[in-house]
């Protein structure tokens, strides 16, 4: 501003200032989201002035930015977990239950990394075979187990050393952490998958992806991950449709279904 236009007050930016900083910033080839997060903080700074009444009107309301590309999340292949729960990859005692327990629920049932570390023993109800899961917002939705893994967290709460209201405990009987999963997470998925990106959150994409990959409703998804509405799950619909598509194309002309 200040070589430019010769003025150094952020109180005095005008709009045109503003497209042309955007337009600069294309031309250098910078990323359409390092655009995005630049203006954002010059609005963040308006937000702030309006409220002190250092200014009256936003000079980036009128700004156009270039369009974000969804990106589509990534995901771990299905015979990858299958590999994962098949194969004797966890140690036989309350460690290595605790352990299968916490992958197990981060797949099939698509909780977040908070929801995880909130869960009490109270929370697992052995009798409908379903989880309690107290979701952002205090919602609660209840998701059904399969009877292998309600075996395995039973055995986990029976077998362990210490007593604890926690479903999940550390190694010395302490309330988890969110870098003990992230580890725990990264191991396992490091003995099975070749995918760069090792997060709790993964398991929550494939989550999704492998049930819409296997034809469940969008509605019934929207509904086991939590999502307020259905726009944040339709993302995973791309992940299929990508896998639709590849599929399509792999296989022979003569086996490809006619008109």
């Amino acid at each position: 501003m200040s070589e430019r236009y010769e003025c150094a007050d952020l109180l005095g930016v005008k709009s045109e200032w503003l497209r042309g900083y955007v337009v600069e910033m294309m031309k250098l080839g910078k990323a359409p989201r390092t655009i995005h997060r630049k203006v954002s903080a010059f609005r963040t700074f308006v937000r702030y002035s309006k409220r002190q009444g250092w200014i009256a009107e936003d000079p980036a309301d009128a700004i156009v930015l270039p369009k974000l590309s969804k990106s589509v999340p990534e995901v771990v292949p299905e015979h990858a977990m299958r590999e994962m729960f098949d194969e004797s990859i966890f140690a036989e005692d309350w460690k290595g239950r605790r352990d299968r327990g916490i992958m197990a629920l981060l797949y099939e049932t698509g909780i977040r990394l908070s929801e995880l570390l909130g869960l009490n023993v109270t929370d697992l109800h052995t009798e409908r075979g379903e989880l309690r899961v107290m979701g952002k917002g205090s919602k609660e939705r209840r998701i059904p187990l399969l009877p292998e893994t309600m075996k395995c967290l039973e055995s986990h709460i029976k077998e362990r050393p210490f007593q604890s209201k926690h479903l999940f405990i550390t190694d010395a009987g302490r309330s988890l952490y969110p870098s003990f999963i992230y580890r725990r997470v990264g191991h396992y998925l490091s003995m099975v998958s070749t995918l760069k990106k090792s997060s709790p959150h993964i398991l929550r994409h494939t989550f999704a992806t492998h049930l819409l990959n296997r034809g469940a409703e969008l509605s019934a998804v929207k509904d086991m991950l939590g999502h307020a509405s259905l726009s944040s799950t339709q993302i995973y619909t791309h992940q299929s449709l990508t896998r639709l598509k590849q599929v399509h194309a792999d296989s022979p002309l003569d086996q490809r279904p006619q008109d």
